[in-house]
């Protein structure tokens, strides 16, 4: 059967088709390319996406999206032409090994990746050659692409680099300013129903009794967690449940323990129970200085709710220190004023606001050591009107030109100590940085102490922080906050649980070894304390400065009239929109993502120094293979396989595309069949119809003479 070519098998040069494939070529390279090199930088966009400004989450990830798909459509066009071209010139090349069946289903892989379940015969004859490998390689990116570049390069929320800041903050006040926390106070209970100052201070009181008790209750609740799952703490301070408070109902407070000391050594060198612990706070007027706009922090209340940062700041810590002592009834006496001799009759109810005078003593003590008591100096031993009853405490706020206050405590008959004395006296310690992290859910203000990597401790930025400055004007904040929580009711015997609470936390002294320790299940009483006075170290730091110190002279009672801002060192991490993978096991996708760019630099590569503008026609498309098929002889290696189809070695037998020159008619056969015998190309001026050679012949004999080129392994 003769069946002349009415068109040309080879496109001409630089037709529109060819142009289309260098185009998409190139674009599938070069765009593959960039996405690979983004996946592996996982470049971090800042605010050139985000809520505030530049694209906009959603329209960066849909994006990304669309050239993903662009890249996996122009890379299954490309691939399938790639396989087309190669096998129509392997079909029609002198000494190439032909093409199978199977190799006929190669681009089906690539444009129906299910058809490889079907096929499996077509996979296991064709599956392991060098062509059927470039085919496998594309089925997997045309199937994974779109989703390899989802994870390793579509924009998702991510943290920042870590960028040096200077910060500003707002200061009205010196730190623990009772008048100005007073003045600050909100209530609805005017000057008019309360005339007296008493209104304010009630107001505050009230902050500080509901605060304390809340942060105090998380605390036990905590420990508490630890008993009920038989899960005992460390008997060392440092890695025991860390003090804890809270700010504005929506911000977890977390302090540290600094300047530890160990108990039992401690104890074994006085001969009794000492406990001596001290609590470091976060600042808390980093909160507001987060919020300032000046600093222009973007907070995680945009459209999307993912905002996150992190806030590092170099300023003081608010740190208050709680040393007890154990002492028996005759140790307490020369401080127990109902023990005096000649004492006056001693009234409960007014002994809290009689004159000073009754509230210090010049008696040695066998704890002046532990205390720094002297008579005669600053340091005064406090005087108490009676030793309370069991489970009672009463306090002392006024011994004159001390920092510290002072509790005693009755511990369960038959504990030893019977007694507890402790001081309390808050300082700004420098041992510190302040870390303030915010996302969509809530807030942690958490404090970093003693840490030598600590580049923003502060006293290694501002070095010569006196750490054993204790501040005076806490103890007026602490006065309202012993009075507030009922650490005071002891005085009347009046039993107040905290109190039941507090003397039930007193470290056990054993007089065989002389020395006492921490409980791996229970809390101290030093312990107990620091995270109960909490509230007042955040509410005493809030609006004052960032510095120990205050630096304002001239104005009455230390506060100003309108807040100044004050700078200091940060570092901040925000959080935006950067490639990369979310999870460890996406990694695996780089594969995806390499495969495709490499190969389309050989479908490209292909394109360019093979074919060179010289397109053939596919033979392996349907239509194409169809015609060639039906006007070709019949042979006998597929007998039988009209109505089932081939199947077996039917599959790797190699066929070629041949021409018959004098009628221009191409047809198809196996090369096993040895019907296939192309004719010698011979010379291109060869006389053939007329003294030339046809434009059909021509073509053939360009096509099958196969002239070398480096891409000869192809063939």
């Amino acid at each position: 059967m003769n069946c002349p070519s009415r068109e040309p098998v080879i496109e001409r040069c630089c037709s529109w088709f060819f142009a289309t494939l260098i185009v998409l070529s190139t674009y599938t390279t070069l765009l593959s390319g960039l996405f690979l090199i983004i996946a592996c930088l996982k470049p971090y966009y800042g605010n050139l996406i985000g809520d505030t400004g530049g694209l906009a989450p959603s329209s960066a990830t849909l994006l990304s999206a669309f050239f993903a798909k662009t890249i996996e459509l122009s890379y299954v066009t490309v691939s399938v032409a790639f396989v087309g071209q190669l096998l129509s010139r392997r079909a029609l090349r002198r000494g190439s090994r032909g093409v199978s069946i199977s190799d006929m289903s190669l681009r089906m892989w690539i444009t129906q990746p299910g058809s490889l379940f079907m096929q499996w015969e077509t996979l296991r004859h064709s599956g392991g050659t060098l062509l059927g490998i470039i085919a496998l390689i594309a089925t997997l990116v045309s199937m994974l692409y779109t989703t390899a570049a989802e994870a390793l390069v579509s924009p998702k929320s991510a943290m920042g680099p870590v960028y040096e800041r200077i910060l500003y903050g707002n200061v009205s006040t010196s730190f623990a300013n009772p008048t100005y926390l007073e003045a600050q106070c909100d209530t609805p209970i005017t000057a008019a129903i309360d005339p007296s100052a008493g209104r304010n201070e009630t107001c505050v009181s009230m902050e500080i009794v509901g605060r304390a008790y809340h942060d105090f209750e998380q605390y036990m609740q905590q420990w508490s967690g630890l008993a009920q799952a038989k899960n005992a703490t460390s008997t060392s301070l440092k890695t025991r449940i860390k003090p804890h408070g809270s700010l504005y109902d929506n911000t977890t407070v977390t302090g540290s323990w600094i300047e530890v000391t160990d108990m039992t050594t401690t104890s074994q060198k006085y001969q009794r129970m000492v406990n001596n612990v001290t609590a470091a706070f976060p600042h808390g007027g980093l909160y507001d200085a987060a919020r300032n706009p000046r600093n222009g922090i973007r907070q995680p209340n945009g459209a999307t709710g993912d905002g996150k940062y992190i806030l590092q700041a170099s300023v003081p810590a608010p740190a208050v220190n709680v040393l007890c002592a154990g002492l028996s009834k005759e140790e307490l006496e020369p401080i127990i004023y109902t023990e005096w001799p000649n004492h006056e009759p001693f009234n409960s109810t007014t002994w809290y606001t009689q004159a000073p005078a009754y509230y210090q003593s010049t008696n040695r003590t066998v704890v002046d050591e532990i205390f720094g008591f002297a008579p005669g100096t600053d340091h005064p031993a406090p005087v108490f009107p009676i030793y309370p009853t069991e489970y009672n405490t009463i306090f002392n706020a006024k011994v004159e030109n001390s920092s510290a206050l002072y509790l005693l405590g009755t511990a369960p008959t038959g504990h030893n100590p019977a007694y507890v004395l402790c001081a309390l006296k808050a300082k700004q310690s420098g041992l510190c940085s302040a870390q303030y992290q915010v996302d969509s859910s809530g807030a942690e203000l958490s404090t970093r102490c003693e840490d030598p990597t600590d580049e923003l401790q502060y006293s290694r930025r501002v070095p010569g922080v006196v750490e054993d400055n204790y501040d005076i004007n806490w103890k007026s904040v602490g006065w309202l906050w012993l009075d507030a929580v009922s650490l005071g009711s002891g005085i009347a015997g009046e039993d107040a649980s905290i109190e039941r609470l507090l003397t039930q936390m007193v470290p056990a002294y054993d007089n065989s070894s002389n020395t006492a320790s921490l409980n791996a299940n229970v809390p101290s009483v030093a312990e107990a304390m620091a995270v109960l006075t909490s509230v007042t170290l955040m509410i005493s730091s809030q609006d004052a400065p960032y510095v120990p110190f205050w630096n304002y002279s001239g104005y009455a009672n230390q506060i100003l009239p309108s807040p100044v801002q004050q700078i200091f060192n940060a570092t901040l991490q925000s959080s935006g929109y950067a490639s990369g993978h979310a999870v460890d096991w996406q990694k695996s996708f780089y594969v995806v993502l390499v495969l495709a760019f490499l190969t389309s630099v050989l479908f490209m590569a292909f394109f360019m120094v093979e074919v060179r503008g010289r397109l053939l026609n596919d033979f392996t498309e349907p239509s194409s293979m169809f015609a060639l098929a039906i006007n070709s002889p019949p042979t006998e290696r597929l007998h039988g396989a009209c109505g089932g189809g081939p199947t077996g070695r039917e599959l790797q037998d190699r066929w070629r595309v041949g021409m018959v020159e004098d009628s221009h008619h191409y047809y198809i056969r196996p090369i096993a069949d040895g019907e296939f015998t192309p004719p010698d190309p011979g010379s291109d001026d060869e006389t053939v119809k007329g003294g030339r050679t046809h434009l059909a012949v021509h073509e053939y004999r360009s096509v099958s003479r196969g002239a070398a080129s480096p891409m000869s392994f192809l063939y």
